[in-house]
């Protein structure tokens, strides 16, 4: 998987605006990853796993994929937030370009970086965490995931030091 997605990604240079989310599937190190970009960069860090609404979590536990219509909310929520600030990064799963189109309608000035793993490392790594999404609904995750050329794709493979370097190096 991480290489079809890589292969599809076009290099956009390391210009990144003052305002990033990092995305992709659960499991792919957005929370890890953006808490380290937010540090390099010296500004809040944002998770937007903090900011679903108590259904969507109790659905997501029972092994049920989130639907538009439940995700909907959850991203006018997130765009109020984004807009509140001048410098963040948030971590979200943004995997359709609609979504990522509407949080792009509250800030227009935001960057996505979607991080790419291997399929059985993202099966390993879920199966380990303690989280609410459990490993049951990375099918359907990877099934909604749209990569294209609002999207700089970056391989998260490796230590989170060299791939926030890869993230501003833009490679």
């Amino acid at each position: 998987m991480a290489a079809e997605i890589q292969g599809r990604a076009e290099d956009r240079g390391p210009s990144l605006s003052d305002r990033l989310v990092v995305a992709g599937v659960s499991g792919c190190g957005k929370s890890t990853v953006g808490s380290a970009l937010a540090e390099r960069m010296g500004c809040e860090f944002l998770d937007a796993d903090d900011f679903h609404p108590p259904e969507n979590r109790r659905k997501m536990e029972s092994g049920m994929p989130l639907t538009d219509a439940d995700r909907w909310p959850w991203l006018e929520k997130l765009g109020v937030e984004l807009a509140k600030r001048d410098r963040v990064v948030l971590a979200c799963s943004a995997l359709k370009r609609g979504y990522r189109d509407r949080l792009r309608s509250a800030v227009a000035d935001l960057d996505f970086v979607v991080l790419s793993v291997p399929r059985t490392e993202l099966e390993h790594r879920m199966e380990r965490r303690d989280h609410f999404m459990p490993a049951s609904l990375l099918d359907s995750q990877l099934t909604d995931l749209e990569v294209g050329e609002d999207v700089r794709v970056i391989e998260n493979v490796g230590p989170v030091g060299d791939v926030v370097a890869r993230i501003f190096d833009g490679r």
